[in-house]
């Protein structure tokens, strides 16, 4: 390296120093920077300075050099030691290329934009500053690795002009060190290789190794994993065998009575709605008015029963009387749905939520009120939704290792493209279900279902995928239900680490409030939380810049729901839940895409199936 014999570099005094006095008389890391304000080289000194303990240790000294004046230097002396080089001599003698539309490219100003939002606040007076040379601060970056000895170079590395350093890749060689001595080196910008004295198969295999996504080493083999996920499907289906008669209502001597409904023809629909018609009219000619009888879905008449895991309605009612100010206009709602549904009953066909509010929009003048009379009219009669041939539009999806009947079609949902297969709204018209799964995931979000889809997850560990793109809707819960009872399958469930997601899997498993007449239909017994947990924030080391803070209201729902008896019937609920409001932190499952698209289906589930970590 005769190139640098008459070179120098300055230190923080602004003393000259031959630059291979660095490692004359020791072992050193030479890293050059770019240019002293850019955030990228702010990034690496960060860095840098948290591994300086560790070189120490090695006996490894590290320098700093950048192309720029000692004032400059100055402004990274608290982070690492700092040398100047205001003539670029160092650099020209290492051959390092320089200008702005060389060095800084697309992918750089992404990753300083990046850095910039996680707090890395550039000073762009010092950035682009020009110095004792008329072309401005941008330099191409490198590496040396040197001494002892003048002469002693043993690894020269110039960093890439087009793609950014993964943070993993750094790591690789902080945590396994380089030519023996070596146990920390730097990044900003992914290294393409100018290298001397490095054999290009050997320098391939490291990157590749330094580009592993983070714990994918902990994996086992996939063979593994899958007898894990056997054992548990043969559990789930014991334990589905030695339970075949569900324990019900009438089972239990609770101290009140409840209301439940069940599935009924249409004739029974109309005859019911033909009955209540001749009541009111009878009621009306002999001047008494009319009246519904309707059960109460309040908050106050629902509980919460631990032997049966689910919600259900209490047996209480409320009159809605005609002759009232205060009901007139839901009465004549409620007459108007019975009306509508015995039409439905006489031509035998399916309606949409929808179509219901449009028959009438004047008087429903939202539809938010028409649904909630429909589900009062279904709990009047007695009788499930689907019974009213009132269904709610397609929103659920499923793909995976699936085959069923859909009136009268086979439908393979291992052949339904990355979208997969809309769940039917008329459940009653689906059967045959086949399945060589040994597990069904339950997804909270469409993101998150696409990633596995398109990664065909299903192919590695056999399963089906399912989703309801974020709130439950009924033929969703229908549709799990119904693959739970007949494939004997074992449910785990992906939904965000935050209160809703929880309150999103508690529907699925308990019921909701507002459909608690119907829960015994609706409910999907003994689903299990795999994620994403609160616990798992740390766990996987998430980035503090992927979560978020909870909100007050987030805090407050998070408090509501640990009073829930479902809550605290599951202890290790309570204590996620718990962690979650003490640390006022959320995260969505696609925070886990900070390490990789792919993340969530390469790495993260499949070490979450392996550890058998769910709840």
């Amino acid at each position: 390296m005769s190139s640098l014999d008459t070179v120098k570099v300055f230190d923080l005094k602004g003393n000259g120093i031959p630059i291979s006095d660095l490692w004359k008389d020791r072992k050193a890391v030479v890293a050059f920077a770019r240019h002293f304000g850019c955030v990228l080289c702010r990034k690496r000194a960060d860095y840098l300075a948290s591994k300086k303990d560790i070189m120490d240790a090695a006996g490894v000294t590290l320098v700093l050099i950048g192309p720029g004046s000692v004032e400059q230097a100055k402004t990274f002396a608290e982070q690492t030691k700092f040398q100047g080089d205001p003539t670029h001599s160092s650099y020209e003698a290492l051959k390092f290329v320089s200008g702005v539309l060389t060095t800084f490219t697309p992918n750089a100003g992404l990753k300083i934009i990046q850095l910039y939002m996680e707090g890395y606040r550039q000073d762009w007076k010092l950035s682009f500053e020009k110095d004792t040379v008329t072309r401005g601060g941008w330099k191409q970056g490198g590496i040396i690795v040197a001494g002892p000895g003048k002469n002693n170079v043993s690894y020269i590395h110039k960093l890439a002009l087009n793609q950014i350093e993964n943070p993993w890749h750094i790591s690789h060689y902080v945590d396994k060190g380089f030519h023996g001595s070596l146990t920390s080196l730097y990044g900003c910008v992914n290294s393409s290789t100018v290298v001397a004295m490095a054999d290009k198969k050997k320098r391939r295999r490291v990157e590749d190794d330094g580009a592993q996504l983070p714990f994918k080493n902990q994996l086992k083999a996939d063979s593994a994993i899958l007898q894990i996920l056997k054992d548990l499907c043969n559990s789930s289906s014991s334990a589905s065998s030695t339970s075949s008669t569900a324990l019900t209502l009438q089972d239990l001597s609770l101290p009140f009575s409840c209301r439940e409904v069940t599935d009924l023809s249409l004739s029974s629909v109309q005859s019911s709605i033909e009955s209540l018609a001749l009541s009111i009219a009878r009621s009306i000619l002999s001047g008494q008015g009319f009246s519904f009888d309707v059960p109460s879905r309040s908050a106050a008449n629902q509980l919460y029963v631990p032997e049966l895991d689910r919600i259900v309605l209490k047996d209480k009612t409320a009159l809605r009387p005609f002759a009232n100010i205060s009901t007139v206009r839901k009465s004549t709602v409620t007459t108007r749905i019975l009306q509508l549904i015995h039409q439905l009953c006489l031509k035998n066909i399916h309606v949409t939520k929808r179509d219901l509010f449009y028959t009438d929009v004047k008087l429903f003048q939202d539809q938010t009120q028409s649904d909630a009379v429909l589900d009062d009219v279904s709990c009047m009669l007695g009788c499930t939704r689907s019974s009213l041939n009132v269904v709610a539009a397609e929103k659920g999806v499923v793909v995976g290792r699936l085959i069923f009947s859909d009136n009268g079609d086979m439908i393979d949902c291992t052949k339904m493209g990355m979208g997969g297969k809309a769940i039917p709204p008329n459940i009653d018209r689906v059967g045959d279900m086949q399945s060589d799964a040994l597990f069904i995931l339950l997804v909270e979000k469409d993101a998150a279902y696409m990633r596995l889809a398109e990664d065909r997850f299903y192919n590695r560990f056999p399963c089906i995928i399912v989703t309801a793109k974020g709130q439950p809707d009924v033929a969703t819960r229908l549709f799990l239900r119904k693959m739970k009872m007949e494939l004997k399958l074992p449910v785990l469930a992906l939904v965000d680490s935050d209160p809703y997601g929880l309150k999103i899997l508690s529907v699925y498993g308990c019921g909701s409030k507002n459909m608690s007449y119907d829960s015994a239909n609706l409910t999907t017994p003994d689903i299990k939380w795999l994620g994403v947990r609160p616990s798992d924030l740390d766990k996987y080391k998430i980035p503090e810049q992927c979560r978020l803070p909870m909100t007050e209201q987030d805090i407050k729902t998070g408090k509501d729901l640990l009073e829930e008896d479902f809550v605290k019937k599951n202890p290790g609920w309570v204590e996620e839940l718990t962690l979650m409001v003490k640390t006022k932190q959320k995260a969505e499952i696609q925070a886990l895409s900070t390490f990789g698209f792919q993340y969530l289906s390469e790495v993260y589930l499949p070490l979450k199936l392996q550890q058998k970590d769910w709840l």
